[in-house]
């Protein structure tokens, strides 16, 4: 009986973080009530998962009740969602606001309060407090010292001098632990987007590799010729213009969308209303700029992801995927 009566509270909190743009059809809540039990009771096997027909019975007697204000949407395959919140998507946001820049409050009260009123408000609502915990998150991680950008500038200066080409180890993003060596012929240190980025020439193409994502620089026995033709002007105004970028995954993957494209300008992100496997179904559209680095994120989470446009980006990705596919 006492697991029942867990198992109800998951499903009723389940039901709480729902709304009418983003309901929970009783499979949905089935599996949130599954995996929130195995965060409770890592070693102890849930018996005997609820019901469907268990989830349909109890979501009917609390909106009988009243006792929460669960409605069923006008369209019975999406199921069920929760009509009362206390909060309006513009009041999270105010609040959201006002907790990220009080000073008299530690890093772990904002997230704390700032994960009570999730619960509070609307999907929408939500999203906007989850991207200001996130902002609080990656604020609270160390940054990198001035010393050690300042000794990687010292080393490019030097292998600019000599004339020497460099190899140092590129992270393919700032969140995943995955790098890369790379060779190449540096030209300039240069500041873009309130960033230091290297510009190096790597198989006859100039380059721009952010300083913050470069480790163990070394200078090479290697002589480079530099292009006297080049114009850093011309090829900082060549930067390619931003893809409008649309893509769907599933609610469990906001958080990493969130952390990669946060510098970028997210221009919506919202549910569906459909599922992505067992989870909700979120979308995003964003302008980012067209880079290998960008490929590189989408190859490591082909598996979470759904391109929809543009058609181009979505073929050349395919491609390379194909190509990777065909060295194993």
């Amino acid at each position: 009986m006492a697991d029942n009566f867990i198992k109800h509270v998951l499903m009723v909190e389940s039901l709480k973080k729902s709304d009418r743009e983003a309901p929970k059809t009783a499979r949905q809540i089935q599996s949130e009530v599954e995996s929130s039990w195995k965060k409770l009771f890592n070693d102890e096997p849930e018996e005997k998962p609820l019901s469907l027909q268990t989830i349909h019975r109890q979501v009917k007697a609390l909106e009988t009740s009243g006792l929460y204000k669960i409605k069923r949407h006008e369209d019975n395959k999406r199921g069920y969602y929760n009509a009362d919140h206390l909060l309006s998507t513009a009041a999270a946001s105010v609040l959201g606001a006002a907790i990220y820049q009080t000073a008299s409050l530690s890093v772990d009260e904002k997230k704390n309060i700032l994960d009570r009123l999730k619960s509070a408000t609307d999907t929408d609502g939500g999203s906007i407090l989850y991207s200001f915990e996130r902002q609080i998150k990656i604020e609270d991680k160390p940054r990198e010292t001035t010393q050690s950008i300042l000794s990687k500038i010292k080393i490019i200066c030097k292998a600019i001098v000599e004339g020497k080409k460099i190899k140092f180890n590129l992270k393919q993003d700032s969140f995943i632990e995955t790098w890369q060596e790379v060779t190449a012929s540096p030209y300039f240190v240069i500041r873009k987007d309130d960033e230091l980025y290297l510009t190096a020439k790597v198989c006859d193409e100039p380059k721009d590799f952010k300083l913050k994502l470069i480790s163990k620089i070394e200078i090479q026995e290697e002589d480079f010729q530099s292009e006297k033709n080049f114009s850093l002007r011309r090829h900082m105004n060549s930067s390619a213009p931003p893809i409008e970028l649309k893509i769907s995954f599933p609610e469990s993957f906001i958080e990493k969308v969130i952390e990669r494209f946060m510098n970028n300008k997210i221009a919506g992100l919202a549910p569906t209303g459909k599922a992505f496997g067992d989870e909700r179904q979120f979308r995003a559209t964003i302008f980012v700029g067209e880079t290998e680095q960008l490929y590189g994120w989408f190859r490591q989470h082909c598996n979470k992801i759904k391109i929809h446009s543009p058609n181009n980006f979505k073929d050349n990705l395919i491609l390379q995927l194909s190509k990777a596919l065909e060295t194993l």
